[in-house]
């Protein structure tokens, strides 16, 4: 079974030197699974470009902002769902001057806290992204193994 090493609560202010050093000490010959929320994601010019040119790097959505989405609405999910995509697709064909490769799409939305409703799945599905609230164990053939990218810093993680 592959493993999925899903690193949440990467945005705007993430420092873009740490989450490089992460990502290669611990990433080289595996995908590093980034979940990033998205709000002014575009401000940090350095981690939006590392995000878009690292190898074994997948990018993933965690939300417009860390929001409790299962207790929105349908079209609330669905309205910040949709502006997160845009937002990355636009921004990102902007610096690359061209379209996204495919492993450079956002195909899976990871729920903030792990919580999950009939609406915000619905909303993923609509968009035709896969919905993930599993934080440790299975989820469709993979294992999911979850952090935080910050909480790495230290000499004792490891995979």
């Amino acid at each position: 079974m592959k493993t999925i090493y899903r690193d949440d609560d990467a945005s705007v202010d993430t420092c873009p030197h740490l989450f490089k050093e992460l990502h290669e000490k611990f990433f080289k010959d595996r995908t590093h699974t980034v979940a990033v929320l998205m709000k002014d994601l575009w401000n940090n010019h350095a981690l939006f470009y590392y995000l878009l040119i690292a190898k074994n790097l997948s990018v993933e959505l965690h939300g417009w902002e860390h929001l409790d989405y299962s207790t929105m609405t349908y079209d609330e999910c669905l309205r910040d769902l949709k502006l997160s995509l845009d937002y990355w697709n636009t921004n990102a064909t902007r610096m690359l001057k061209r379209e996204l490769q495919a492993d450079k799409q956002i195909t899976t939305f990871f729920a903030p806290w792990n919580r999950e409703s009939d609406n915000i799945k619905k909303a993923c599905n609509d968009l035709g992204l896969k919905f993930c609230a599993v934080k440790e164990g299975e989820w469709q053939g993979y294992n999911i193994k979850s952090f935080h990218w910050w909480s790495t810093m230290n000499n004792d993680f490891t995979i």
